[in-house]
């Protein structure tokens, strides 16, 4: 060290590194519900907030039930996702919910005349005419023409045919079709008439008839037009029958006058008149409008145009103004929430802006006092709406001369929940699209999933799949019991129906539904007082209050008289539950029974296997936490020289955090020794793992075990008897 004697300051690498705790209850959920986002993740907090993005409670919709059961037994954070039917779950396009709409007019610019139609392709005959005035100056007349190709003969027969002969053709340059004479299909094939011939050929070709007449035989195409052609290409039998062999075309200035197109007659108009637009209208049909605007312009279409153009013969006039859709208001989100609502626009205190009010069933949910058209204010209607409503959305569909809008309303009308064909698919969804469980995908800290009152074989799989095996084993999941099982069936689902039992230590089953009152009685879950819900939004409400409750709370089982106590439950939904026998049936199948006898709680904290390192709840959550918090907290190794060092620091940084487990009780002794242990050695580490550039950590953790059965050991207190008896020395 040089210079001027002085202090100075370095601060060393910490040889103990602390280890943050890892979220244990942030809680996922998919299913159906009222409105909201479909396929997105949304963390809701409070009930309140779900029903700001989700709505209200519908008989299809366990989730909201579900939440709301949540939160009242103390949960906290609820990642929620909108599901629907998907064609495919591989593409979240295809969700088929659709949003409600309706439009609100304004004045508009001048407008153009118009006459609408007949629905394209149109059906004509050769010759037909349309014939129209322009402004009440001369009519003009355009005709369509489309003729058959057409290939004749002249010979008359009869003709000396053989058994097996053959005739072909093609017919609008399509694939070449053979007419096979049979001896069958004549009285004397060697003599075969006109007639025999003309039904054999009519019996075995297609978009071509042949006709006959005395002058011979002719192939006639079904098209009338310019693609319209027909050709013989040869075949035994024209020896005798004499077709020419060239191809021929059918004519006119149509290709086919049986389904004239938007261009066709967009090109007949052009051809004689400029001034005039041909196009068609949303529902597809024929438009004829005005290039000019305003009240001076009209169009009348004569009575002499054929009828297959289906215009009417009235005058239409243009207008110097015209009311004309200004903007689009749409559901916020798909569903038919929206069709129960009413958008009013009425004055407003500023100028050029006007109030936009919703009703639902004619009561106000929402009100935006200063609306206006203008892009570049904050008060731009698809600004307004889109930052500020939780029920609709617009889209200006800038209606040219259109500033502010007039007072009128809209009901919103068309949508659809997407419900019909609704599958476990939709649920599980897919990862490519980000659909059902695979939206939760984003949810980094996710521990506990649920999938409210969805409770069939392929659900439950798919979602102990997802826990397991996409989340690597860091997420637990909550299954539902299926709905109206006794006990036996419900041992039945889970061991043979489902393949449950003994399949995953990463899942727990509850059984049976439970009863809570109706919090929607006589609006929107019918009149009964009381209601059957699943109970995985219950179960997951007693698991964050078990995990807040404490530190170590997570190592808690979430079950019994106090701790598993279920709030806002009247009942369980089958009472077999309550008879001892039947319960153990079910408890021996690694299913959680729900007790309601005076007081409601979860009478149990298995997961599904038994023979698992972790089989209670409590133990696999409580490693889960664990495991997540060391992986995360060991970060600062990677990339670090692997040497004695840097395992030393990794041996006290993981001891230092299983030692604050151990104090909170994750273990079943207070002694470090008893209660975990961290390997970290050369033994583990040896050169060849060291030189594969992996650091090893062993863990061994000695579990808290829930008490599931006690015993209560009785007997006659004869300890007077005892010490009159030592005292005599007997």
């Amino acid at each position: 060290m040089d210079g001027a004697s002085r202090f100075d300051v370095e601060e060393e690498e910490p040889r103990v590194r602390g280890i943050p705790s890892a979220p244990t209850s942030v809680f996922g959920a998919v299913g159906v519900a009222e409105r909201g986002p479909i396929g997105k993740a949304v963390l809701c907090t409070s009930p309140d907030r779900y029903r700001e993005v989700f709505g209200d409670y519908t008989p299809e919709s366990d989730l909201a039930l579900a939440a709301m059961g949540f939160f009242e037994n103390g949960g906290g954070q609820l990642w929620c996702v909108r599901t629907v039917h998907y064609d495919d779950p591989a593409d979240p396009t295809t969700a088929r919910a659709v949003r409600s709409s309706g439009l609100l007019v304004g004045p508009g610019a001048a407008s153009p005349a118009e006459v609408v139609g007949e629905v394209l392709p149109l059906h004509l005959f050769d010759g037909d005419e349309l014939v129209f005035s322009l402004s009440g100056a001369r009519d003009e007349v355009i005709s369509f023409r489309g003729s058959p190709a057409f290939v004749p003969t002249t010979e008359t027969g009869p003709f000396a045919l053989a058994d097996g002969h053959t005739l072909r053709l093609v017919v609008d340059d399509g694939r070449e079709q053979t007419v096979t004479f049979e001896a069958a299909d004549f009285a004397d094939i060697g003599a075969a008439t006109l007639a025999e011939v003309t039904a054999v050929i009519n019996a075995q070709t297609y978009a071509c008839k042949a006709i006959a007449d005395g002058g011979g035989l002719e192939l006639v195409t079904d098209k009338e037009g310019r693609l319209a052609s027909i050709r013989v290409t040869g075949g035994e039998a024209n020896d005798q029958l004499a077709f020419p062999t060239d191809r021929r075309e059918g004519l006119g200035n149509v290709d086919d006058r049986r389904a004239v197109t938007l261009a066709e007659v967009r090109a007949a108009v052009a051809a004689v008149i400029a001034d005039l637009d041909v196009l068609a209208d949303d529902a597809g049909r024929l438009m004829l409008r005005t290039s000019g605007t305003g009240a001076g312009v009209s169009i009348q279409v004569r009575a002499a145009t054929a009828a297959g153009f289906g215009f009417d013969n009235d005058l239409h006039e243009g207008r110097d103004t015209a009311p004309a859709p200004a903007v689009r208001i749409e559901g916020r989100d798909p569903g038919t929430y929206a069709d129960r609502l009413t958008v009013a626009v009425t004055a407003s205190t500023e100028a050029d802006a006007f109030r936009v009010t919703v009703l639902e069933e004619g009561t106000v949910r929402e009100s935006h006092p200063v609306v206006t058209l203008d892009p570049a204010l904050p008060s731009y209607i698809e600004r307004v709406l889109e930052e500020g409503s939780q029920l609709i959305r617009a889209r200006d569909l800038g209606l040219p001369g259109t500033t502010t809008l007039e007072p009128q309303s809209v009901a919103l009308r068309g949508g659809d929940d997407g419900l019909a064909d609704l599958s476990d698919l939709d649920f599980i969804g897919a990862k490519p699209g980000k659909t059902g469980l695979r939206a939760l995908d984003i949810v980094r800290d996710l521990a506990v999933l649920m999938v409210p009152g969805r409770a069939s074989a392929a659900m439950h799989n798919a979602m102990i799949r997802y826990c397991e095996l996409d989340r690597k084993g860091f997420v637990f999941a909550v299954l539902d019991p299926p709905a109206g099982l006794g006990a036996v069936e419900m041992t039945d689902y889970v061991e043979r129906e489902a393949g449950l039992y003994q399949l995953s230590e990463y899942a727990a089953i509850y059984w049976p539904r439970l009863v809570i009152l109706n919090p929607s009685r006589g609006r929107r879950l019918g009149l009964d007082r009381q209601i059957v819900v699943p109970p995985s939004g219950v179960v997951c409400g007693v698991y964050a209050r078990t995990d807040g409750s404490k530190d170590g709370g997570v190592y808690e089982p979430p079950a019994g008289i106090e701790v598993g106590r279920m709030f806002g439950v009247l009942g369980v939904a089958n009472e077999e539950v309550l008879d001892e026998e039947l319960r153990g049936l079910v408890f021996d199948k690694r299913i959680n029974p729900l007790m309601a006898d005076g007081v409601r709680y979860i009478d149990g904290a298995r997961t599904l296997k038994s023979n698992a390192n972790f089989p209670s709840v409590s133990e696999r959550r409580g490693v889960i936490f664990i495991e997540r918090s060391v992986k995360a907290g060991l970060g600062f190794a990677r990339h670090r020289n692997n040497d004695e060092r840097l395992r030393a620091q990794v041996y006290r940084t993981v001891s230092a955090f299983l030692l604050t487990q151990m104090d909170n009780g994750a273990f079943r002794s207070r002694v470090p020794t008893k209660a975990f242990f961290v390997d970290v050695s050369d033994k583990l580490n040896t050169a060849r793992v060291i030189f594969a550039g992996k650091l090893l950590v062993r863990m061994g953790l000695a579990t808290q075990k829930p008490a599931e059965f006690g015993k209560l050991l009785v007997s006659q207190d004869t300890r007077a008897i005892e010490q009159e008896l030592a005292a005599a020395g007997l």
